[in-house]
């Protein structure tokens, strides 16, 4: 009967080695088909690891393989709390796909422009490859990264555009130009949008988006109703009561955080959704679709961009071809929020 996982013994180079009278580098190379062993070597140790059912630890196989099985999610530093939905799915599609091919995952967690805890990780050789969860203008870590020849994989769009960089996003520019398009079809012209800072680059994409919307149907964007660069609640919550005086007929919010806060701010004010306003989200989450009404949103698959993230970070760990930018789709979602 086949023994199960916690019944292989765990492979160790040294005592193969001395069972067999060679040394532990024949057996690292008999075990990773690299460097000059042979055959009849190569088949002796084959055979000695299958019949005594022994497993190779990741250890020894990486010393072998001159690997640590290790990858880095990079993160931004005020991520840190990990309580965003966005972030949980897409560092979950990582982690499964990772252990399923034996890799372990280490969070790095960078602010926008100190690069020294991804530094350790190079300096150190701990890790095979990275992901960054994110980029931003002129990003730092991309360099870096290059310096040190290491696979990496960036979800977003790399800007300045870099043909080098291996990215995974989904269309933002097209999520927000169709539900912006959409807003304006159902007669709201009158559109203000919040948003955070245009460092990142998802941010700028957005923006693009909207603005996009209102060029393809030939309608000016009302400057006095865009408001971005928008880091605190507080500074959310002013730029709100500085837009309703300007009498908007919907806020457009950049993601599903600005959107919790300005409906809740709309229910204290005694607002009433979609009545008098009309909300949306240019990102959904769970928590839009559980509020009272329904928030109007574009729906991305966060599982999906971290697990294709990650596929392209495998493949090209293993000198696959890949290719250098993947795409990603939406769907907008009309809920009560911008009922007419």
């Amino acid at each position: 009967m086949a023994m199960n996982d916690a019944e292989h013994k765990v492979m160790n180079l040294s005592q193969i080695a001395a069972e067999l009278g060679v040394s532990k580098t024949t057996v690292s190379r008999a075990i990773s088909g690299k460097g000059r062993v042979s055959e009849e070597t190569r088949a002796k140790v084959q055979a000695y690891i299958r019949i005594h059912n022994y497993r190779p630890n990741l250890v020894a196989r990486g010393l072998a393989q001159n690997k640590t099985y290790n990858v880095a999610l990079v993160i931004p530093r005020h991520f840190q709390q990990l309580d965003l939905a966005f972030l949980r799915r897409t560092m979950g599609a990582v982690y499964e796909l990772a252990t399923q091919n034996d890799y372990d995952v280490l969070l790095s967690m960078v602010s926008e422009r100190d690069t020294s805890p991804l530094r350790r990780l190079l300096d150190n050789h701990k890790i095979d490859g990275a992901i960054l969860t994110r980029t931003i203008m002129n990003d730092p870590l991309i360099p870096l990264l290059k310096e040190y020849s290491l696979p990496f994989v960036a979800i977003g769009r790399p800007q300045p555009p870099d043909d080098q960089v291996m990215s995974v996003d989904n269309d933002q520019v097209g999520g927000a130009r169709e539900l912006t398009t959409l807003l304006l079809m159902k007669g709201m012209r009158r559109i203000a949008i919040l948003g955070g800072t245009l460092l990142y680059t998802v941010n700028q994409s957005r923006v693009q988006g909207f603005r996009q919307a209102y060029a393809q149907m030939n309608l000016p964007v009302e400057e006095n109703l865009v408001y971005l660069e928008l880091e605190s609640d507080s500074q959310r919550i002013n730029a709100l009561e500085k837009a309703l005086t300007f009498g908007p007929d919907c806020i457009l919010c950049m993601d599903e955080e600005v959107a919790s806060l300005v409906m809740r701010t709309l229910r204290q004010r005694g607002i009433k959704v979609p009545e008098q306003i009309k909300v949306a989200s240019l990102y959904d989450s769970p928590e839009l679709v559980n509020m009272v009404p329904q928030v109007t949103a574009v729906q991305y698959d966060a599982f999906q961009l971290g697990n294709m993230a990650m596929q392209q970070l495998l493949a090209t760990m293993e000198g696959t071809e890949v290719e250098r930018r993947l795409e990603l789709g939406f769907q907008v979602i009309l809920r009560d929020s911008t009922k007419t």
